[in-house]
């Protein structure tokens, strides 16, 4: 019974996720929220204890206390789990976002590189006028170079994702190895 709320969360979450409904940021602040939530729950019943008179509860009446303070445990490195993967899908949807962002601008270069030749083409044959022929061929030149150095940058940003997705992935790992061994 107590893994329901955090499966039902996880479900609910990925099927988010799944469906498309929100972006990556508002993901990561749903489940932000959600754990929150959650773990005020939590403490609304931790903090319902008083401390000082249940230290006075002799041993032999703590039956199954140390296996519900473990299970509690448990569940909250599960939970820690499900934000983590939560996170690494949106990581992921920032990084294909990359990724189609430097497909476009390749796709860019690949133009101006064919209106560059048929501007040179254009020029070769006399046509139209000099000085616009010659600017076009300039001007998408240095919009090639322009396109690069956006390029380098959003490579630069999506190896900076990718150690983020890395580490998290590290980390993921070894709560799942943690988990299982329990």
């Amino acid at each position: 019974m107590r893994k329901f709320p955090v499966i039902f969360a996880v479900i609910v979450l990925m099927s988010f996720l799944l469906a498309g409904c929100q972006t990556a940021q508002t993901v990561q602040e749903s489940v932000t929220t959600t754990t929150k939530k959650m773990t005020s729950k939590v403490k609304i019943f931790l903090y319902d204890i008083d401390e000082k008179l249940y230290g006075q509860v002799p041993e032999e009446n703590r039956t199954g206390i140390g296996e519900a303070e473990k299970a509690l445990m448990e569940e909250n490195e599960k939970l820690k789990l499900a934000e983590l993967k939560v996170k690494k899908a949106a990581l992921w949807e920032d990084y294909y976002s990359y990724e189609m962002a430097i497909a476009k601008k390749n796709r860019d270069i690949a133009q101006a590189e064919l209106n560059r030749l048929k501007w040179e083409a254009i020029e070769r044959s006399e046509l139209g006028k000099k000085n616009e022929n010659l600017e076009n061929v300039a001007n998408l030149k240095e919009k090639k170079v322009e396109l690069g150095n956006d390029i380098k940058g959003l490579q630069g940003d999506m190896r900076a994702i990718k150690s983020k997705i890395d580490s998290i992935e590290r980390e993921i790992d070894f709560l799942e190895k943690r988990i299982g061994e329990k």
